[in-house]
C-alpha cells in the first residue's frame, strides 16, 4: 500500500472518529437538556409532580394563585394562558389578564376549555373540585399543580417559587421584600398593645360562622395579638378554621371588635346580618356593636387570600383592631 493510500485512509478514519465524538457529545447535550427542563415538585396532597422548570402556558385555577404567578414575573413572561373567573382580583391584575381566557369558577372549572388551551402546567389549590380535574388532564400529559394558600409563609414561598417557574427570580425577590416590609410594618403596630376582645364571623346570605385562628382571616388576627373568642370554645375541632355561630356564647364572650367576612353579594350578606342577628337582644348589648366596632372587612382582600396583598390586609385588619393607633 502506497504511502499516499495510507495517508487517505488514516484521514477518512479521524473523520469518522471526530464525527461520531460530535454526534456523541450532541446526544449528551441534548440528554442534559432533556433533564433540566423539567423538575419534580411535592405539591399539598402529597403527590410527586414533574412539571417544566420553565411552563411557557400556565393554567391558574383560582385568584391567589393567579396574583402570585402574575406579580412572580408571569406578567413579563406572558405565560399565563388560563385564569379563574373570579371578582377576587385587583384592579392592577383585572386589566393585565383581561385578555387572556377565562376557564370557569374555582369551584367548577371548564375541563374542556383547559384542554382547548393546551396547557404545559395547570395550578389549584387543595380542594376536591380541583384534585378531581387530575385524572383526566394527566391522561392528556398535562401536569397539574395543588398548592395550599392557607398562611402568609405560604404567600411567600409561593412567590419564590413561581419566580423560579418564570426565570424572573430578581422581579419575584423584589416583590417579596416588598411584602414582608409592609408585614413588618404591621406586627411592630401590635408590640406591647392589648387587643380587645374579636369575633370574626364568616357570612353567606343563608349562614353565619365564627372563623378560629385555623382559618385565613383568623391566622392574621392571631398574628396581630388579637384575642379571638372562637378559640376558646371547647368544642373546637383542633384544625377547624371554622365553628357554628352561637349568639348566646358570643354575648357570653362580650366581644369588643367584630369584623365580618362576606362570601358572595356584599350587601345582601350586610342586610342578612341586619335582619337575622341586628333585631336579636343580645346582638344589640354586645360591646362592638354598642360603641360601632363592627367592621365588614374588604372582600378582594379577605374572602380568599389576597396574595401579594397579603400585608395590605393585615395592615388593615390592624387599623381596625387597635383604632389606627
Amino acid at each position: 500500500m502506497s504511502g499516499y493510500l495510507r495517508k487517505v485512509i488514516f484521514g477518512i478514519i479521524c473523520l469518522i472518529a471526530i464525527g461520531g465524538l460530535f454526534l456523541g457529545f450532541r446526544s449528551h447535550e441534548e440528554d442534559t437538556n432533556n433533564i433540566s427542563s423539567t423538575r419534580v415538585v411535592t405539591d399539598s396532597t402529597g403527590r410527586e409532580v414533574t412539571i417544566p422548570t420553565h411552563p411557557k402556558r400556565v393554567v391558574l385555577l383560582n385568584a391567589s394563585h393567579l396574583d402570585l404567578y402574575y406579580y412572580a414575573g408571569g406578567k413579563e413572561t406572558n405565560t399565563i394562558v388560563g385564569k379563574p373567573t373570579s371578582e377576587a382580583l385587583s384592579d392592577e391584575v383585572k386589566e393585565g389578564t383581561k385578555n387572556i381566557e377565562q376557564i370557569g369558577v374555582i369551584h367548577n372549572p371548564s375541563v374542556e376549555t383547559i384542554l382547548k388551551l393546551q396547557p404545559d402546567l395547570v395550578i389549584g389549590i387543595n380542594v376536591p373540585f380541583h384534585q378531581q380535574l387530575i385524572p383526566t388532564l394527566e391522561k392528556a400529559n398535562i401536569p397539574v399543580l395543588i398548592k395550599s394558600l392557607d398562611t402568609y409563609e405560604d404567600v411567600i414561598s409561593t412567590l419564590g417559587f413561581y419566580g423560579e417557574l418564570t426565570g424572573e427570580e430578581e422581579i419575584a425577590q423584589a416583590k417579596i421584600k416588598e411584602i414582608e416590609a409592609d408585614y413588618e410594618n404591621a406586627i411592630a403596630r401590635a408590640e406591647n398593645k392589648t387587643a380587645p376582645r374579636s369575633l370574626i364571623i364568616w357570612g353567606t346570605t343563608d349562614s353565619f360562622s365564627m372563623a378560629t385562628s385555623k382559618s385565613f382571616t383568623g391566622d392574621l388576627l392571631k398574628r396581630l395579638g388579637g384575642n379571638n373568642i372562637a378559640d376558646n370554645v371547647d368544642s373546637v375541632a383542633k384544625d377547624s378554621g371554622y365553628i357554628p355561630l352561637g349568639m348566646e356564647y358570643i354575648a357570653t364572650q362580650d366581644p369588643e371588635a367584630i369584623f365580618v367576612v362576606t362570601h358572595g353579594d356584599v350587601d345582601a350578606v350586610k342586610n342578612s346580618i341586619d335582619e337575622n342577628l341586628g333585631q336579636n337582644p343580645l346582638w344589640q348589648d354586645i360591646s362592638a356593636v354598642k360603641n360601632n366596632r363592627v367592621y365588614v372587612l374588604p372582600y378582594q382582600l379577605f374572602a380568599v387570600n389576597p396574595g401579594t396583598n397579603i400585608a395590605k390586609a393585615i395592615n388593615i385588619l390592624a387599623d381596625d383592631l387597635y383604632l389606627q393607633e
